[in-house]
Protein backbone atom coordinates (compact mmCIF):
# COMPACT_ATOMS: atom_id res chain seq x y z
CA UNK A 1 0.00 0.00 0.00
CA UNK A 2 3.07 2.08 0.26
CA UNK A 3 4.24 2.17 -2.91
CA UNK A 4 0.90 2.58 -4.26
CA UNK A 5 0.65 5.76 -1.86
CA UNK A 6 4.34 7.25 -3.13
CA UNK A 7 2.93 6.90 -6.53
CA UNK A 8 -0.31 8.48 -6.07
CA UNK A 9 1.06 11.16 -4.41
CA UNK A 10 4.32 11.82 -7.18
CA UNK A 11 1.83 11.19 -9.77
CA UNK A 12 -0.22 14.24 -8.50
CA UNK A 13 3.03 16.63 -8.16
CA UNK A 14 4.32 15.47 -11.73
CA UNK A 15 0.52 16.33 -13.53
CA UNK A 16 0.52 19.77 -11.67
CA UNK A 17 3.95 20.39 -12.56
CA UNK A 18 3.37 19.30 -16.77
CA UNK A 19 0.65 21.76 -16.63
CA UNK A 20 2.04 24.56 -15.30
CA UNK A 21 5.18 23.87 -17.40
CA UNK A 22 3.51 23.03 -20.66
CA UNK A 23 0.83 25.81 -20.39
CA UNK A 24 3.94 28.47 -19.78
CA UNK A 25 5.61 27.18 -23.19
CA UNK A 26 4.30 28.24 -25.96
CA UNK A 27 4.27 26.83 -29.42
CA UNK A 28 7.27 26.97 -31.66
CA UNK A 29 5.99 27.35 -35.28
CA UNK A 30 3.28 24.83 -35.15
CA UNK A 31 5.65 22.63 -32.94
CA UNK A 32 3.84 22.06 -29.73
CA UNK A 33 6.94 22.89 -27.54
CA UNK A 34 5.36 22.91 -24.05
CA UNK A 35 5.39 18.93 -24.41
CA UNK A 36 8.89 18.78 -25.88
CA UNK A 37 10.06 20.67 -23.02
CA UNK A 38 8.12 18.68 -20.58
CA UNK A 39 9.59 15.17 -21.85
CA UNK A 40 12.99 16.45 -22.26
CA UNK A 41 13.52 17.71 -19.09
CA UNK A 42 11.21 14.42 -17.55
CA UNK A 43 13.70 12.57 -19.65
CA UNK A 44 17.06 14.40 -18.35
CA UNK A 45 15.91 13.94 -15.03
CA UNK A 46 14.99 10.59 -15.44
CA UNK A 47 18.34 9.78 -16.40
CA UNK A 48 20.75 11.27 -14.05
CA UNK A 49 18.33 9.67 -11.78
CA UNK A 50 18.74 6.24 -13.18
CA UNK A 51 22.90 6.45 -14.01
CA UNK A 52 23.66 7.57 -10.46
CA UNK A 53 21.54 4.74 -8.76
CA UNK A 54 19.24 7.04 -6.30
CA UNK A 55 17.09 4.58 -3.31
CA UNK A 56 14.43 2.03 -3.95
CA UNK A 57 12.61 3.87 -2.15
CA UNK A 58 12.87 7.14 -4.05
CA UNK A 59 12.33 5.16 -7.15
CA UNK A 60 8.55 4.72 -6.62
CA UNK A 61 7.76 8.37 -5.72
CA UNK A 62 10.13 9.93 -8.31
CA UNK A 63 10.68 8.26 -11.26
CA UNK A 64 7.30 6.93 -11.49
CA UNK A 65 5.06 8.93 -9.69
CA UNK A 66 6.79 12.55 -10.28
CA UNK A 67 8.59 12.01 -13.96
CA UNK A 68 5.63 9.27 -15.04
CA UNK A 69 3.06 11.89 -14.97
CA UNK A 70 5.06 15.07 -15.93
CA UNK A 71 6.14 13.19 -18.92
CA UNK A 72 3.55 12.44 -21.66
CA UNK A 73 3.78 10.49 -25.00
CA UNK A 74 0.41 10.09 -25.31
CA UNK A 75 0.00 13.67 -25.58
CA UNK A 76 3.30 14.00 -27.61
CA UNK A 77 1.06 11.20 -29.82
CA UNK A 78 -2.04 13.08 -30.54
CA UNK A 79 -0.41 16.71 -31.19
CA UNK A 80 1.66 14.99 -33.56
CA UNK A 81 -1.38 13.25 -35.68
CA UNK A 82 -3.03 16.96 -35.03
CA UNK A 83 -0.06 18.30 -37.17
CA UNK A 84 -0.44 15.84 -39.66
CA UNK A 85 -4.40 16.13 -39.80
CA UNK A 86 -3.93 19.80 -40.39
CA UNK A 87 -1.37 19.65 -43.73
CA UNK A 88 1.34 20.47 -41.14
CA UNK A 89 4.17 17.92 -42.61
CA UNK A 90 6.95 19.40 -42.39
CA UNK A 91 5.83 20.31 -38.35
CA UNK A 92 4.78 16.73 -38.13
CA UNK A 93 8.25 15.36 -38.98
CA UNK A 94 10.07 17.92 -36.83
CA UNK A 95 8.06 17.24 -33.93
CA UNK A 96 9.18 13.73 -34.02
CA UNK A 97 12.44 14.43 -34.72
CA UNK A 98 12.98 16.97 -31.65
CA UNK A 99 11.17 14.60 -29.24
CA UNK A 100 13.36 11.53 -30.27
CA UNK A 101 16.78 13.50 -30.95
CA UNK A 102 16.81 15.87 -27.65
CA UNK A 103 15.58 12.87 -25.43
CA UNK A 104 18.27 10.52 -26.35
CA UNK A 105 20.62 13.70 -26.79
CA UNK A 106 19.30 14.63 -23.00
CA UNK A 107 19.91 10.63 -21.38
CA UNK A 108 23.27 10.81 -23.06
CA UNK A 109 24.27 13.84 -21.54
CA UNK A 110 23.31 12.66 -18.14
CA UNK A 111 25.26 9.67 -18.99
CA UNK A 112 28.02 11.12 -19.39
CA UNK A 113 28.38 13.40 -17.25
CA UNK A 114 27.47 10.74 -14.41
CA UNK A 115 30.61 8.97 -15.67
CA UNK A 116 33.23 11.40 -15.82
Amino acid sequence: MGKLFLIGAGGFIGACLRYTVSSQVPRIKNIPAGTLTVNLLGTIVLAFLTFSSEPQSMVYLVNIGILGSFTTFSTFAYETFKLLEEGQNFSFFLNIFLNVALCLVGVSIAYLALSL
